[in-house]
Formats: C-alpha cells, sequence, structure tokens
C-alpha cells in the first residue's frame, strides 16, 4: 500500500518554497491528503471480489452476533422501544470509532518511506487515514437511513438536526486520539496491543449493546461522560428514539463534559503530535 500511496505525492512535495503564499500551501496540502483519502479508500478493497461489501460485512456480523445473544438469550428487546434500529445506530458508530482509530494508529509507522523521501505534513497521513474511514461511515450511515426510511424505523423531528454536530464531535474526538496513537505508536508499539483490549472495554461501556434505560438512573450521567456513548444515545434519540431522554435532559449542566473532553482530545492529539513529529525519521 506504501508505494501506491506514494506514487499520490506531488514531485515538489520535497521542496518547500519559502516566498509560497500560505493560502496555495495549504491548498496543496489539502489536495494531497484528499488524493491520500480517496487512494486509501480504494485500496482497501482492491482485488476483492464483492468490493466496498466488505465493509458492511463487520458491522452486520457483529450486529447479528449481539442480536442473537441479547434478544434471544437475554432478552433485552422487550420493553425497549425499536432495539434493533438502536443496536445497529450504535454499531455502526462504534465500528467507525473503533477501526478508524486503529488504522490510523499505524498511519506513521506504516509510512517511513515516504517520510524520508518527502517533506510534507505528517499530520497528512493521519487525517487522510480517518478521512478514508469516514467516507466508509458516511456511507454506512447513509443505507441505515434509507433502510430506516423505507422499514417506517425512522422517528425523525427536529433533534434529527442535531445530528451533523454530533457527527462532527465524534471526528473530532476520532482525529484526536488518531493523532495522538498515531504518534506514540512510532516509539511503542506495545500501544496497539493495549488499545486492542480497551476497544474490547469501552463496546461494553459505551451503551452500544444495551439501550442506556437499562443503566440505574443515578449512573447514566456518569455513563454519558463518555463522549462515545453520549453520541451514540444522542443520534439514537435523534433518528430512532425521541420518546426516550436524551443526554441533554439526563445530564443537565454536565452535558458540556463530553464536548469538553472531545475537544481535549484534539487539543492533545495535536500538541503531541508536534511535538513528537521531528523524531519520527529516527525511529522508521
Amino acid at each position: 500500500m506504501a508505494t501506491s500511496v506514494e506514487s499520490r505525492i506531488p514531485a515538489d512535495a520535497g521542496t518547500e518554497n519559502a516566498a509560497e503564499p500560505r493560502r496555495g500551501a495549504l491548498r496543496r496540502h489539502a489536495n494531497l491528503t484528499r488524493e491520500l483519502a480517496f487512494t486509501q479508500f480504494k485500496l482497501k478493497y482492491t482485488g476483492s471480489v464483492l468490493g466496498y461489501v466488505w465493509s458492511l460485512v463487520k458491522p452486520l456480523m457483529l450486529f447479528g452476533i449481539l442480536y442473537f445473544v441479547f434478544t434471544k438469550l437475554f432478552h433485552l428487546d422487550r420493553g425497549t422501544p425499536n432495539f434493533v434500529f438502536q443496536l445497529l445506530v450504535a454499531i455502526v458508530l462504534f465500528t467507525f470509532f473503533q477501526d478508524t482509530t486503529s488504522a490510523a494508529m499505524n498511519s506513521i509507522a506504516s509510512n517511513g518511506g515516504m517520510i524520508r523521501k518527502a517533506y510534507f505534513p505528517r499530520a497528512v497521513l493521519v487525517v487522510a487515514a480517518t478521512l478514508s474511514s469516514l467516507m466508509t461511515f458516511t456511507i454506512n450511515m447513509a443505507l441505515i437511513a434509507l433502510i430506516g426510511g423505507v422499514l417506517g424505523k425512522l422517528a425523525l423531528g427536529w433533534d434529527t438536526l442535531l445530528v451533523p454536530l454530533f457527527f462532527v464531535e465524534l471526528y473530532a474526538l476520532v482525529l484526536g486520539l488518531s493523532l495522538l496513537l498515531s504518534s506514540l505508536f512510532v516509539f511503542y508499539r506495545d500501544l496497539g496491543h493495549i488499545w486492542e483490549i480497551l476497544m474490547q472495554l469501552l463496546i461494553y461501556g459505551s451503551a452500544v449493546i444495551y439501550p442506556i434505560t437499562l443503566v440505574p438512573e443515578g449512573l447514566r450521567a456518569w455513563v454519558l461522560v463518555n463522549p462515545v456513548a453520549q453520541v451514540i444515545e444522542d443520534v439514537r434519540h435523534a433518528l430512532v428514539t425521541p420518546d426516550v431522554a436524551s443526554s441533554m435532559q439526563i445530564m443537565g449542566a454536565a452535558y458540556v463534559a463530553p464536548f469538553l473532553i472531545a475537544a481535549a482530545a484534539l487539543g492533545l492529539g495535536l500538541y503531541v503530535f508536534n511535538r513528537l513529529t521531528p523524531r519520527f525519521a529516527e525511529y522508521l
């Protein structure tokens, strides 16, 4: 993949013209980011028979397993409105968070050749990785909306207009963690295994496989401090279960906490990434 992605870097990427207007540099870097993102998106499915369909297999398999276990064995669907679509929405959101951070973590370490051969903002590699996953996420959410609309499972209202805001919040969190993880992974490869374990724990701590109404009332606000859980619950509320209390109604004034955490993750990721960038070439 490195060879194919590397071919997308412009021939003049190794030279920086000090007199070049900042706007021109930003445009060039944006074009590079876009090219890398589309290239990575295409390379995921190059040579496969099913192509993009593979991006649906993982969330659908996870959905099928969890649906069987928690409806047929534990009967969580009893008394839970529209449990099937609640679970499906949550899985797509969590899969985006998990897959993007895991893939972006390796975006610097796996492109040492590019980093040594050409000059470009190293963050481009991380942003491109997140945008590639964002394309898949956008298509998956569009399919959910289409299927839900056809089956009459969506409950749209004024709160639905807030869904793009929740997606921006989730992407800010993902980007911040991706910058942080990718920079640290260059020096500490064990981080990949640690993060994989944390994802297994987070799926239970983010109200993915159960509705927030099953959490004891006194603990719900604490669960929703986690931005992933808050986004999942608010998107569910906006698209599927408007009659269930939103995160804002549950948390009150503390509702600002998950947004602050997402912003802090983005700020920390940018800070650590910029501090460690000059040392990347030594370890790659």
